[in-house]
């Protein structure tokens, strides 16, 4: 068996690259190795760049003819030279097909490829975005899953929503599997228990729309007022550029500014590094319709810490976690619940293991990469 991914470097990235990489690494050992990459020019700062024949890094500006012209043809040159006559060839593309990767998906289905799809967002409800021609490549997701199913062998789906959007359009239960988010425990040792006081917050994230960074930075400055050693640490990359900015706006002005630390884009070693140094994990969403029709993507890796987590209440999330057993669970849009959420773990640092503990063997139960890989490793084997 040979995988093509396509869409996103799968060696170092932003989430999709972590969720891409959970699922295939452990298929990689099974399969030789037998992995290609064509992914979009530097989807994340401090790309560990990856050289050889097998990788191949793409650039596409909408604006420029000729930048679209040479994407097609170096793309299409790729899919068909990575092509083995002799096994099975798998092209494994992130993110629901658009405008800007449905032709290399029908070329690569023309040659032959088992065509799969990881879709992780209705793009019906897509935020953070910016640009005409953006938003009609985006919006075109919607038009293709519905209408170009008989390309697809497989569906990923990361939401029970996206599961029941694809089965309207794709009767066939067998060609839908639904893995919501994965970790690889053996990135997070077990710590010892807490003997102080919980100090360091943690959020992660794109800094869109959906993910409601306004509320968490309200509710830290409420937090400061009453525990003023409190620290809120702050990594990932702004999706959209606006988004992004108005959050690094919002700390600017804070009274508490100085206790904020923006870390920025964090390599694989540095982002879990970051994890095993922390107290308090907030996984934050507003209660829109992304937000809602998604999964959060970071949700795993912070239940695999064994540190207490608040997350919002949105989407399958109340499916896999309950309120002060394994989590602490919140109204999303909600300061006042995070405030209150915050307080409690600092006033009772137990809270913070006991808690953590029920969590991270949910992490375990129902989100360890190895069980999820080996569900797709044979739902491949049958295609």
């Amino acid at each position: 068996m040979h995988i093509l991914v396509f869409g996103i470097p799968l060696y170092e990235g932003m989430a999709g690259s972590v969720r891409v990489r959970n699922l295939i690494e452990p298929i990689s050992k099974r399969i030789g190795g037998n992995i290609s990459n064509l992914y979009f020019s530097l989807q994340a700062e401090n790309l560990k760049v990856v050289k050889g024949n097998k990788f191949l890094e793409i650039n596409l500006n909408f604006k420029s003819f000729t930048s679209i012209i040479n994407y097609l043809k170096s793309s299409m040159k790729f899919i068909g030279t990575q092509y083995s006559s002799e096994e099975k060839n798998i092209f494994y593309l992130y993110e629901t097909p658009d405008l800007k990767t449905i032709f290399p998906l029908v070329y690569a289905k023309i040659r032959g490829y088992k065509i799969v799809v990881d879709i992780v967002e209705d793009n019906s409800f897509a935020a953070s975005f910016g640009g005409f021609v953006n938003q009609i490549r985006i919006k075109s997701g919607g038009f293709i899953l519905d209408n170009f199913q008989f390309l697809i062998d497989l569906n990923i789906v990361i939401s029970s929503h996206l599961r029941n959007l694809v089965l309207g359009a794709n009767k066939d239960v067998n060609k839908v599997l639904y893995i919501p988010v994965t970790m690889d425990i053996s990135k997070y040792p077990i710590k010892p228990a807490k003997t102080t006081k919980a100090t360091r917050i943690f959020y992660g994230g794109s800094f869109g729309k959906k993910d409601g960074l306004e509320s968490l930075i309200l509710a830290f400055e409420k937090i400061c007022s009453q525990f003023p050693d409190t620290q809120l640490i702050l990594t990932g990359k702004g999706e959209n550029k606006q988004d992004f900015e108005e959050i690094m706006s919002l700390i600017k002005i804070s009274s508490f500014r100085h206790q904020i630390d923006y870390k920025g884009f964090l390599t694989s070693a540095q982002y879990h590094e970051a994890l095993n140094s922390c107290d308090i994990f907030c996984v934050i969403r507003n209660n829109s319709s992304a937000a809602n029709t998604g999964f959060p993507s970071k949700l795993a890796e912070y239940l695999a810490t064994g540190r207490a987590v608040i997350v919002s209440d949105v989407g399958d999330v109340s499916t896999f976690l309950q309120d002060k057993v394994n989590a602490l669970l919140i109204r999303p849009d909600s300061v006042e619940d995070l405030e209150f959420s915050i307080k409690y773990l600092i006033e009772n640092p137990e809270k913070v293991d006991e808690i953590g503990f029920e969590g991270r063997k949910v992490a375990i139960n129902s989100f360890n990469n190895l069980v999820e890989s080996e569900k797709l490793f044979q739902k491949l084997l049958m295609l």
